[in-house]
């Protein structure tokens, strides 16, 4: 666990925002397709809106996988990768830039689809060496054998908590008035202005 706070206030020094909430899932969400023959996804970290009394409130969920045999800086690379679409989905519900997504109904559909829900790191964080961690470790998705295989033999194969999901399950629905009505963090409003206003 101090390897997953360690790498959230590296996140927070590197882009002067605050890291949204955040918490630890004990079950092992593990996404496989019937067309793709022996091919499954492990989702070590997802961001995901929930609705309370009057208002989206964004999550980064974490797996207890990643956090016991994650590296620390595979721990950084992820917490910056879903930062960034942390910051891109606060992006199209404040500006409510909002479309329904193309349903991705294979593992590799869903890797390039996860690849253009984000913020480019690059215009998010002014550490470089952040920059480059995330860059090599992300190639449309996560990319560490190591870790997959230690999952693999001390989480899957020892029958540990799972959670079978689909590419096409992993959506989030929002109702639009709530989105609406929803108060995002300042800090990020104030970036993603910014970064609008540079690129144009």
């Amino acid at each position: 666990m101090k390897y997953l706070q360690g790498a959230v206030l590296r996140v927070e020094r590197a882009s002067g925002i605050r890291y949204p909430p955040y918490y630890v899932e004990p079950v092992l969400p593990v996404s496989k397709t019937g067309g793709e023959y022996g091919q499954m996804g492990v989702l070590f970290a997802r961001v995901i809106p929930v609705t309370t009394t009057g208002s989206v409130v964004i999550l980064v969920q974490f797996t207890a996988a990643l956090v016991a045999f994650g590296t620390k800086g595979t721990l950084e690379a992820v917490a910056a990768h879903e930062f960034t679409h942390y910051v891109d989905l606060v992006r199209k519900l404040s500006t409510t830039d909002v479309t329904s997504d193309e349903l991705s109904t294979t593992l590799f559909e869903a890797s390039f689809a996860d690849a253009e829900r984000t913020m480019p790191p690059k215009l998010l964080f002014s550490e470089k060496a952040l920059i480059s961690l995330v860059s090599r470790k992300f190639k449309n998705v996560l990319s560490d054998p190591a870790l997959n295989k230690k999952v693999g033999d001390e989480w899957i194969a020892k029958n540990l908590p799972i959670h079978w999901v689909g590419p096409e399950e992993n959506t989030v629905k929002l109702p639009m008035g709530l989105v609406a009505t929803t108060r995002f963090d300042p800090a990020v409003i104030s970036k993603v202005a910014e970064l609008k206003k540079a690129r144009s």
